[in-house]
This record gives structure tokens, sequence and C-alpha cells, in this order.
């Protein structure tokens, strides 16, 4: 019997776990595992920064969905560290290095599983087979492509800051983020991101004032200390968004009398979002990203509680400042930068002079303005095509990639924060995880 093969793209954590659940199946298929970069870390692991936490305790961050200890096995072995600590980045990036590595093992005895260092350009279908096309021409066929492209660079900065020429750093850019000034940083953005770049530059004697700027000014709330697990019944919301969004604010106050926090109500949801989310016609969709995704995004994507009280530290001291609102005008002067913002609610304008801007905005969702090479292809020839929500691409139940016209392309799958149109639950290592493991048990 043939076996079949399978393309992965993307060798972050999706990427390996896609992989890792491939190769695990009886009459597993051939594996062939497509990275430009590192392979295991990504963009999420790749820090070198120890001040950079994950966000979730250990117990929740295995690779196996079979397996949910086996990360917090891991990093006691490792580094004694207990199932409820909030493990470094950095930790994390080698032990999904080392789940990959435990793949390669097992595929020995099946159909392999190979490393394929390279930029994937374009993906075309054939009779019953796929041609993934590389930016140094090297082409190579499989049954089954699966899309694993972790997150997008950042999105664009604003128009103001790119009108005036204002250089603007990716978070992610160790060296550029080093080689700034002494002086005032402005931070665009006060989500996670923002977190871990304050942390990073607060560390250094150059820098003076961290400013964070958002329009709402809302940054992470805090995981409960000492952790609690939800109850065990799952929350179940009416599909239409406003009675959703009643019904689950009426459950908060529930809890709350019952004397159980807010974070378990979230925490309740984790199972049943993404149907709650598919459920949405595209225009309540569209209305909870505009209107209610910042206050998702602070309370369900927290922090750890060591890394709460450092920037709490931080914003006591002064060191920090987050502000809500908008930038309105930039000039770069010399190697200093003269910026003027707007408070939320104000049309009064205030100057900063600032030693850089850093963009924490987070990754771009909008595939329509991507500038990877793989998904303008499938766009613009109609393998693919965006979410009408805006964001991630458009799939079926099964994550399955919809074309142009809304049909399904049987055997190409997309897993991780590009299916976030989809999904909406779809970036975090439960999540991914398990839907790694639904799309191998499809083969």
């Amino acid at each position: 019997m043939t076996r079949k093969h399978v393309i992965v793209v993307g060798a972050g954590f999706s990427g390996v776990a896609a992989a890792t659940a491939l190769v695990r199946r009886k009459n597993a298929p051939r594996v062939t595992l497509i990275e430009r970069d590192q392979f295991g870390t990504g963009l999420a692991y790749g820090t070198k920064d120890a001040a950079h936490l994950l966000n979730v305790r250990a117990s929740n961050m295995s690779a196996y969905a079979d397996k949910p200890d086996d990360f917090a096995h891991w990093i006691k072995d490792k580094a004694r560290a207990e199932p409820t600590a909030f493990a470094t980045r950095r930790q994390y990036g080698a032990y999904v290095q080392a789940v990959l590595k435990r793949a390669e093992r097992a595929a020995m005895f099946g159909g392999g599983l190979k490393r394929v260092r390279g930029e994937a350009a374009a993906c075309r279908a054939g009779s019953g087979w796929w041609c993934v096309t590389l930016a140094s021409g090297k082409t190579i066929e499989a049954n089954s492509v699966v899309l694993a492209l972790g997150n997008q660079p950042v999105a664009q900065p604003p128009a103001v800051l790119l009108d005036a020429g204002v250089p603007v750093i990716d978070p992610w850019d160790r060296k550029a983020l080093q080689r700034i000034g002494r002086g005032d940083v402005l931070l665009l953005g006060a989500g996670l991101t923002m977190i871990d770049v304050a942390l990073s530059l607060a560390s250094r004697s150059k820098t003076q004032t961290i400013y964070a700027l958002s329009r709402r000014g809302q940054t992470p709330r805090m995981h409960l200390d000492p952790p609690r697990a939800a109850p065990p019944a799952p929350l179940h919301l009416p599909q239409k968004l406003s009675d959703a969004l009643h019904e689950f604010r009426r459950e908060v106050r529930a809890m709350a009398e019952r004397g159980e926090p807010w974070q378990l109500a979230i925490d309740r949801m984790r199972t049943t979002t993404p149907t709650l989310w598919r459920a949405l016609s595209v225009e309540e969709q569209r209305r909870f990203l505009r209107h209610l995704r910042v206050w998702w995004d602070v309370h369900r994507h927290r922090t750890a509680p060591e890394i709460a009280e450092r920037a709490q530290t931080l914003q006591r001291e002064g060191k920090l400042r987050v502000l809500a609102g908008e930038v309105v005008a930039a000039e770069k002067k010399g190697r200093a930068i003269e910026l003027y913002h707007r408070q939320r609610g104000s049309m009064v304008r205030h100057r900063l002079e600032l030693a850089a801007v850093v963009n924490c905005t987070g990754s771009n969702l909008d595939l329509t303005r991507s500038t990877d090479p793989l998904i303008q292809q499938m766009l613009t020839e109609g393998l693919a095509r965006a979410h009408p929500a805006g964001i991630g691409l458009d799939l079926d139940g099964d994550a399955r990639v919809l074309d142009a016209r809304g049909q399904v392309q049987g055997s190409l799958y997309a897993l991780g924060p590009i299916t976030v149109g989809s999904f909406w639950e779809s970036t975090a290592v439960p999540e991914i995880r398990a839907r790694a493991a639904a799309i191998a048990a499809l083969f």
C-alpha cells in the first residue's frame, strides 16, 4: 500500500502539532515539514528574553491532545517547575523542538517525517494532488497540505506615522530594540505584546518613560493566583450576539454572588466558543470585532501573576504609562521623533519627544493585506478566500480551506492563527493541539 504524503507548511507550534498528530496515526502518512526560519519555535517562542513568560500554566501547555500532562512533566524534569508555574517562552520553544524530535523518531517506523528549509511561495492543485513551490524554485508534491503559517507580521502602524516617514520598530526585532537610544519610547498597543516589550525595555538604563497607547487603554488582566479549576459544566449562551452578551453578564453576576471569580466564566466558555462564533452572522461577527473584541482580549488572554506584578510596579513607579487615545501627528527630527497624541474623549493634543516607536498592535489578521507570497498567490488565484469578517481564512467546520467560490478544498487544511475568522479560538495551545488531532483523524 502506498502511503499518503502530507505537506505541512510552517514549523512553529501549529506546524509541529500537526506533524506530530499525523505521524502518531495508525498507517501514518509521510510528512514533509516546510519552514523558512527555525523549526519548532516560531514567532511566539523564539524570544531569548527570560522575562517573557507563557500566558498559560504548564499544566495546560502539552503539545498532545491525548497527553495533557506532557509539558508539565517535561518542565519539571528540566527546570524542577511545578505544573502551576508559568514557564518562559524560551523554555517552551525548547520543548516544542523536543516534541518535533520525538515525532521524527516515531516516524521512522511509519511513513517518515522530513524537514525542508525554505519559503513556500505557491500552492497549486492537480488531479488528486497538490504541488508546493518554494522560493528557490524547488517543487514538492503531496496528496494533502496543511497550512500552519503561524502569526503573520505585525499590522501596519497608523497612516500618520507612515506618511511622516517615522520609523516604527517590529516588537520582535531584538537587535532594533537594543539599538534604541536614550529617551522615552512609545509602544503602539496595550496588549500582551506591549507588556513583553515594556519589560525588555525597562531593563535598559537608556530607556526613560515607556508610553503604551491604544484606543481604549485596556491592558490584559491577571490569571487567578492561586489557580482555580472552572466548574465542569460549560457555559452555553444564546446564538444571537446581544442575547449572548446579556446572558453572559447575568451569569458573571450570579457567579460573583456565589463567590466565584469572573475568570471562571471565561474559562467555562473555552469549549463552546468556536460553536458560538460560527453561529453568529457575519454582521454580528463584525460587530463583535468593532465593539467587544478589546474586552474579550484583555479578559481571555491574561498574564501570569508575576508578570502582572512587574507591569503594575512599572506603572506605580511612573516607568510605564498607559494612555487611551490616538496618534494625530508625528515628525522625525534628527534622531528624535516629535509625536502628538489625543486622549480618548478629548480634543487636546499632547506632545511627546521620543527615541523610538514600537508597533505592538499585534499580527495582521486581514490576509488580503498579507505580504506572505503563499497567501497572496492562493488568494489571487482563488484557491482560498479571506473570511468575510476580515480576519483569517474562510474554512468549513473541519478546517478545510474554501476557495473563491466557497467550495471546499477537500485535502487542503489550515491550522492556528490564520483560522481565527472561522473558529475565533484558534491561537492558544489547547485549541491548536485539539484541532491538529481532529485534522489528523481525517487521514
